[in-house]
Formats: C-alpha cells, structure tokens, sequence
C-alpha cells in the first residue's frame, strides 16, 4: 500500500503543478483586443473584451465632426492607447492632445 501511494504521488504532484503554472501564467492573459477596419472614407479601430466589442470607433475621437483617421497606422496607434488605459484601469477617453503626443494626423 505506501509503495503505491509513493509510486503515484510523485506523477500526481507534477501534474498539479503543470496545472496550476497553466492556470496561473496563461488564463486571462490578452482578454483585450485591438482590430483596425476600413470604413468609407477612411480608417477606425475597435476594442474587444472578453470576445465582445466594447469600442467601436470609425471616427477620430475628440475631433469635431465624423472625419475617419485617413492611415490605418493612426487607427492602430490610437486603439493601442486606448487598450494600455483599458489594461491599466484608466479611462480610455483620448484628446486632441493624446492624439498629436502619438503623432496621428487629425
């Protein structure tokens, strides 16, 4: 009887902790995501939760009217600042001011 509960608890550790570096390390990792899109005239972002789109942004935020960024490079740049606020628990509103530090053409 000990030589089989020595004999299966060494595998039964191992397996534990395989599951538990599992669990640890990769659940919930990049529940965030980022796509960029091309609308009519133009380029947006959307942010993705959880598998679920929670931003869709067609327009330039915090620019008046509903201009649409002109390079998919300025949608990617101004979504990435919005999921590090996201990830980082801050608001992920952006400004005109967010928007030129970043270099996206308004």
């Amino acid at each position: 009887m000990i030589q089989t509960i020595k004999r299966y608890s060494a595998p039964a550790l191992l397996s534990s902790l395989a599951a538990l570096f599992f669990v640890v390390f990769f659940t919930g990792r990049d529940d965030i995501g980022l796509t960029t899109f091309r609308s009519e005239s133009g380029w947006g972002y959307s942010v993705t939760a959880l598998g679920k789109v929670v931003i869709w942004q067609p327009f330039i935020p915090a620019v008046e009217g509903m201009k649409p960024f002109e390079k998919c490079r300025d949608a990617r740049r101004a979504g990435e600042i919005v999921v590090d606020r996201l990830r980082n628990g801050e608001d992920p509103s952006l400004t005109q001011e967010d928007l030129q530090k970043a270099g996206i053409g308004i």
